[in-house]
């Protein structure tokens, strides 16, 4: 594992850790500051849309930031119009930063969105180790690349499904809302509790 046992424990418990600002600063609001300047430099692109979620889904805490990443002219939606409501569905790349240490890790998702009647929701899906391998790579190619020059240049690490697909730390307690034993090391970077 190239993850030690007491580094993978630390950012379970909710600890900040990394060797550059903000990091070494151990402050979470410094380190969402610094994920807001990645997240609007992936926001100037022409043709992406990019949407940050910092509230931890609306409550308890989550030890990454959630984006979402469509394109703007949104080539790859699809809209129905059941009844007196209208579904969307758009092809996305869903990316988890950390916000307690300098890794990230992406993956494909498809967004739902539906509004009608004065009301809007949407919904998707969580990131799992696998969920690479449902990237469109015709719609995504371009973009993604991008997408990873960016964080490489803010000093992110890209986590490999491989890396995340490992056991965790036996007697490790993650407090997530996303999983259940037994945990793996994905678990120890993306957890969310409620």
């Amino acid at each position: 594992m190239p993850f030690s046992e007491a580094y993978l424990r630390s950012i379970v418990l909710g600890d900040v850790v990394g060797n550059f600002p903000p990091f070494t600063t151990g402050s979470v609001t410094k380190t969402d500051n610094y994920i807001r300047k990645i997240v609007a430099r992936l926001a100037s692109s022409a043709t992406l849309l990019v949407e940050a979620d910092f509230s931890s889904y609306g409550s308890g805490f989550a030890s990454y930031v959630e984006v979402r990443i469509s394109q703007k002219s949104q080539s790859a939606a699809v809209t129905q119009r059941p009844s007196q409501r209208t579904v969307s569905q758009t092809n996305c790349l869903l990316l988890y930063i950390s916000r307690l240490t300098p890794y990230w890790f992406y993956g494909g998702d498809n967004w739902f969105e539906t509004a009608g009647q004065g009301e809007r929701a949407g919904s998707g899906l969580f990131l799992t180790p696998g969920s690479q391998i449902i990237i469109n790579q015709q719609i995504w190619q371009h973009e993604r690349q991008r997408v990873e020059a960016v964080l490489q240049e803010f000093r992110y690490g890209l986590l490999t499904p491989e890396e995340l697909e490992q056991p965790a730390p036996a007697g490790i307690y993650i407090p997530t809302e996303l999983a259940e034993k037994p945990y793996t090391v994905f678990d120890c970077f993306f957890y969310w509790q409620d």
